[in-house]
């Protein structure tokens, strides 16, 4: 990755950079050990998080200072969570993950055929009413 793949992602940035454009890196799997690398070469944000490899919470707490963390809504919970539970566990990320900006509230990867749709709509709903930055 460092030898072949990063020098043309800092290309790539760079290019979009050029035009006053931020670049966003959507990669699923588990980033861990190249993220240090992802954010040197001046990627602005990170999309697709999942939590059983790590929640978007710990991903704001390690690198949120670094680069934008976009998403993090566990497709999973999406998909099965009834909505009061689902309601909560949204509510949590808001709350950790919106203090200091950087986040931007959305699903963890696709919005799935099978995702359930009160909990995409209530997803949305709290983003509008919790998920404000002061100006």
């Amino acid at each position: 990755m460092r030898k072949y793949v990063f020098p043309w992602y800092r290309e790539i940035v760079e290019t979009a950079h050029k035009q006053g454009k931020p670049y966003i890196l959507h990669s699923c799997g588990n980033l861990k050990a190249v993220m240090k690398d992802i954010i040197e070469i001046g990627v602005d944000g990170k999309h697709s998080y999942e939590d059983a490899i790590m929640p978007v919470t710990e991903v704001k707490k390690i690198y949120g200072d670094k680069i934008a963390v976009i998403g993090g809504i566990d497709v999973d919970k999406l998909a099965r969570y009834p909505v009061d539970k689902f309601t909560e566990y949204v509510k949590n990320i808001i709350r950790e993950c919106c203090p200091g900006g950087g986040y931007a509230l959305g699903s963890g990867n696709t919005i799935t055929n099978y995702s359930r749709i009160e909990n995409y709509l209530a997803m949305l709903e709290l983003g509008v009413k919790y998920g404000k930055y002061p100006r």
